[in-house]
């Protein structure tokens, strides 16, 4: 059995960073620009004694929410759907790219890991609102994970932070949590409480499958530990 998480954002929010961090290798490019990640990538963070499979997906960015939550919508309409495909296929292929990477999301995603730069004020920037609409479409269920946390900052910063982000997806549906997530720091704290915030969002049928790759997940960062103290004596 396999768990898909799809991680996506806004451009240049450091999906791929993150995504390098889980993994615990180098995938994709990460550069300071927009629509770096071109297709939905898929890795397998872990496979479990039993065979159950964990995958994420890196996705491209979502660049003009505005405009790609309107080509979304135009979905609905069979003929307008196909011939806006035509069109960005040739005419803008990041923007095409999104718009593909967003319905495989939809189709193939149990759980969806939504990455916003923690530096800006949810209130204010002016694309969350279309990407908050962009989950809802979506209709899996979302974490949002704030990222770009910079320097160790005080527990009541973070704190107000993530309360900032609890207070803007007032009333949403489709994101069920909000956690800080450094992508550029490897903690293993910060990567449990993300599995036991996916755990209850992962379809039923899967759940027990989860907890297994769980299990695992534990076992090999014990295993890693135990295997640098041994290094370290």
């Amino acid at each position: 059995m396999i768990v898909n998480l799809s991680l996506v954002s806004h451009t240049n929010a450091g999906k791929t960073t993150l995504a390098r961090t889980l993994l615990r290798r180098d995938i994709g490019e990460v550069r300071d620009e927009a629509h770096v990640t071109e297709a939905a990538e898929a890795h397998t963070l872990l496979t479990a004694p039993e065979g159950e499979q964990l995958v994420l997906w890196d996705t491209p960015g979502f660049g003009d929410s505005v405009r790609l939550l309107k080509r979304l919508r135009q979905s609905s309409s069979p003929i307008g759907w196909m011939l806006t495909q035509l069109w960005d296929r040739f005419a803008d292929r990041p923007f095409w790219s999104s718009q593909q990477a967003v319905h495989h999301v939809q189709q193939e995603s149990d759980v969806v890991l939504y990455v916003a730069n923690a530096n800006e004020d949810p209130r204010v920037a002016a694309y969350v609102d279309a990407e908050l609409q962009i989950l809802d479409w979506i209709g899996k269920p979302a974490i949002v994970l704030l990222n770009q946390l910079g320097p160790p900052r005080a527990a009541e910063l973070e704190q107000a932070e993530a309360a900032a982000w609890q207070g803007r997806l007032a009333g949403r549906g489709s994101v069920r949590e909000v956690l800080a997530f450094d992508a550029f720091a490897r903690c293993w704290v910060q990567e449990d409480a993300l599995l036991a915030a996916i755990e209850p969002l992962v379809p039923a049928a899967k759940r027990s499958a989860f907890g297994r790759l769980r299990t695992a997940w534990r076992t090999r960062n014990l295993e890693i530990f135990e295997q640098s103290m041994r290094l370290l004596a």
